[in-house]
């Protein structure tokens, strides 16, 4: 028997060991195992008849249907032809014909087994067709019916269970309804399960247009928690993984709860503020919840009939909870979004589409973050080639890529589109991880296919952007030193240096371009919003005392009348608060509030010599237009002349003085105009305190991705890292951490996007766990940077240095 065994694993016949095993193996042996039965071919037509219709019985008796022959959808004469087939093939062909035969919509009968043309025949009478249609509704009818009324869904109004229960119901619902809208379903997609302690249950989303990847979502959250502080931190986490919020009419957050919310003031805000931005807070009735059970049941059977019953019966189009959020849709007869015009960065018609909510109106497409943006392979076409200077790639010409890394699964080459970083990138990785060495090619890349980059020097480790590597390093792959040379060639560096007049000086003055929002009043509250944040720290209104919040509307109302004014310069505001008009505001004594302001505003011009200083101004199309002949220019703005207290007031201003510019030039058409990269944004918008960048921060966040400017977001501490900036990156990466806190954090993170990121805490310099929306979790090895990165990082003097060069062409 061993003998017999293990010939046959080194490959010997079956039939050669079955007669080692008779004539060798030892008597017990031969009693424990029976012969193989192989089977041959048909010999005779009545054989094959006979195996088709004992097969077919035990089918139509459990279907409940009289068919009008015994083998019937196979024609009698076919067998003739059956002899010299095995029973699998025979089977198979006919299963093959009966899938012909719904794909088509026509049942025909099977005239042949041997290939040759089938004589036509004429289509049973229509009347059979829906008879047979209708019994096979009827059986799904009863098995939905026998579901639905053993499903226990008790559980998922539990607060300890909800998080486990929820999601998959709501997910079965959900793709139930996306299948039921048959073809107008197909823009339409469920994001994957989420991990665990999620903030979200499910998300739903509509493709508006594949060329832009412009999306709606609309999230859902189960909240049974009966304690008010777990409801508003349910909620609050809710309306932060959404994207919700007062510039993104793209999303709807759906909070399902049964129980009466508190009274309290902090809740009953919250809740004011997710109906003000198109949020709901329903309740939802069990026997919903038994449907999308039901309904998931279904699914996991596997019946071939499934999806021609759903769009027949439409179970969860018919739940109250589906039917009240999507059953006043259009979404067939929607003409496709057009792109955003330069003029109002929104699209210039938006068809009746896909709604918010019932009655909620409708609303502008906007591009979402989210949509596939990783998985590329390499090889995959050619780099496009444009003239220096061009930006990346004309409209209509190929999709432009860079390259992530190397997977370390397959070794293929991963590559991100580079219209995925206009919905903003997020890198979390602690000390040793590589985290710059990623950072500075993901610049270098950028700049290769003609996109221009400002770039935040926290630690002095990014103004070596434009030095070249004296020799090829270790980690450079195939062709990286030809992409230095063209790098170095076509790219210009240039190191700015606030604070430090010996360097490279920027100066802001505090106010954005009021002339160029004036036309629009949403942008006009925005910018308006922006700088009173900005001013109100300085003008010392930030408060919550009295006076402080009387100063603070004084202050808002005097930038509204100097903005409708026509605006100006800074000094020209500070002379309307010394004389303020009596029509501005109707606050008592607001022209003596007002000269005050006017007074600290103006000693702040004295004790800060950014604020309004001398200096070469920060214009962002100074800091993002590459001189002529060179395709791109990196911004390297260092902070040695910064202490850690001016670094949030100077990006503060800064990104406003971005969001102007970026309203006044948006893409255009093209995949990206510009990246911004905040390294150790941990600092600059902690989750606490608050900080002066802020506001300006989470505006550009939630406002950049519109006019095609992509926001890189890096940081060794994602705990400290405000949520709403991880909450806002569509592409995120993660490299070795460090702290047993911040793993915690980041696998936290990697579940919330269908991953695991198991391996953070042991991953090697280099290794980033790589994520996107629609794209599930790859492990890459990221290829080391063009530029000069020794251990080392500069003096205060060398980046002085390096700041005095005039940008010139750099020696390949």
């Amino acid at each position: 028997m061993y003998a017999a065994t293990k010939f046959a694993v080194a490959g010997i016949s079956e039939a050669l060991a079955a007669e080692l095993e008779r004539d060798r193996a030892i008597g017990t042996a031969k009693d424990r195992f029976r012969p193989s039965l192989i089977l041959g071919t048909i010999a005779r037509p009545e054989l094959a008849r006979n195996l088709v219709e004992r097969r077919f019985a035990v089918a139509f008796a459990r279907a409940g249907f009289t068919p009008p022959d015994p083998a019937w959808p196979v024609a009698p004469a076919a067998f003739a032809t059956a002899p010299g087939r095995t029973p699998r093939t025979l089977l198979r062909l006919i299963a093959a014909h009966v899938a012909a035969c719904r794909a088509d919509g026509v049942v025909r009968l099977l005239e042949r087994f041997d290939g040759e043309a089938a004589v036509a025949t004429p289509p049973p009478p229509a009347e059979a067709v829906a008879a047979v249609a209708e019994v096979s509704l009827a059986r799904l009818d009863a098995r939905f019916a026998d579901l639905r009324g053993r499903a226990d869904v008790s559980a998922a109004f539990d607060p300890e269970h909800e998080d486990e229960l929820a999601p998959a119901l709501l997910a079965a619902g959900l793709d139930a309804w996306i299948r039921e809208q048959d073809k107008a379903g197909e823009t339409f997609s469920v994001d994957p399960p989420p991990g665990r302690r999620p903030s979200l249950h499910a998300r739903l989303r509509q493709t508006l247009d594949p060329e832009s990847e412009y999306q709606r979502h609309w999230t859902f959250r189960m909240i049974g928690a009966a304690h008010h502080i777990a409801a508003l931190k349910r909620l609050n986490d809710g309306i932060a993984a959404s994207g919700l919020g007062p510039e993104t009419p793209d999303r709807c957050f759906v909070v399902l709860r049964n129980q009466a919310w508190s009274d309290g003031p902090a809740t009953r805000a919250r809740l004011a503020e997710l109906k003000e931005w198109g949020g709901l807070s329903l309740p939802v009735r069990g026997d919903d919840l038994r449907v999308f059970a039901a309904l998931r049941q279904l699914a996991a059977d596997g019946d071939p009939e499934y999806e021609t019953w759903l769009r027949a019966r439409r179970p969860a189009g018919g739940t109250e909870l589906f039917s009240g959020l999507f059953g006043a849709l259009k979404q067939e007869t929607a003409p496709p979004p057009q792109p955003p015009t330069p003029e109002t960065g929104r699209p210039a018609e938006s068809g009746p589409g896909l709604g918010r909510s019932a009655g909620s109106g409708s609303e502008s497409a906007r591009p979402a973050g989210s949509g596939p943006g990783l998985g590329r392979s390499a090889g995959s076409g050619p780099e496009p080639v444009r003239q220096a200077g061009s930006g990346p790639g004309p409209v209509g010409g190929p999709v432009p890529v860079i390259p992530v890394g190397r997977r370390m699964d397959t070794g293929a080459e991963l590559e991100l589109k580079l219209s995925a970083l206009a919905r903003h990138t997020a890198v979390f990785a602690g000390s040793g991880s590589g985290k710059t060495v990623f950072l500075r090619r993901l610049i270098e890349e950028c700049a290769l296919l003609g996109v221009s980059s400002i770039v935040l020097d926290s630690n002095n480790d990014l103004a070596r952007l434009g030095d070249p590597w004296p020799a090829p390093p270790p980690g450079w792959g195939d062709g990286d030193a030809d992409k230095a040379a063209r790098y170095f060639a076509e790219t210009e560096v240039v190191i700015w240096t606030p604070g430090r007049s010996r360097g490279r000086p920027l100066t802001f003055q505090p106010l954005p371009d009021f002339a160029a929002v004036l036309d629009d009043r949403d942008e006009l509250e925005t910018a308006l919003a922006l700088a009173v944040e900005a001013l109100a720290h300085r003008a010392n209104v930030d408060g919550a005392s009295a006076k402080a919040r009387k100063g603070k509307a004084i202050l808002r109302q005097a930038l509204a009348h100097f903005a409708r004014s026509g605006g100006g310069s800074f000094a020209a505001f500070l002379g309307l608060l010394g004389a303020l008009p009596l029509e501005v505001s109707q606050i008592d004594r607001a022209d003596q509030l007002a000269a005050e302001l006017g007074q600290l505003l103006t000693a702040a011009t004295i004790t800060d010599p950014l604020f309004a200083g001398h200096g070469e101004p920060a214009d962002p199309a100074q800091l993002l237009t590459p001189s002529p002949g060179k395709r791109a220019r990196v911004s390297v703005i260092s902070f040695v002349g910064l202490g850690d207290q001016a670094r949030p007031a100077f990006v503060n201003q800064l990104q406003m003085a971005l969001f102007s510019w970026i309203r006044r030039n948006p893409a255009r058409g093209r995949p990206l105009s510009g990246l911004y990269v905040m390294d150790e944004a941990q600092a600059l918008v902690p989750a606490t305190p608050k900080t002066e960048a802020l506001a300006s921060t989470l505006t550009l966040a939630s406002q950049a991705r519109k006019y095609g400017l992509g926001l890189v977001f890096a940081t060794q501490t994602p705990r400290g890292l405000h949520n709403h900036i991880a909450g806002n990156a569509t592409t995120q990466f993660i490299g070795r951490i460090n702290s047993p806190t911040q793993i915690e954090v980041v696998k936290g993170l990697a579940r919330a996007r269908g991953g695991r990121a198991d391996r953070v805490g042991r991953l090697e310099a280099g290794q980033f766990y790589a994520a996107s929306d629609g794209v599930p979790e790859a492990l890459v090895r990221a290829r080391q940077c063009l530029s000069h990165h020794p251990p080392d990082p500069l003096t205060e003097q060398e980046i002085i240095e390096r700041a005095g060069r005039r940008p010139a062409r750099l020696r390949s």
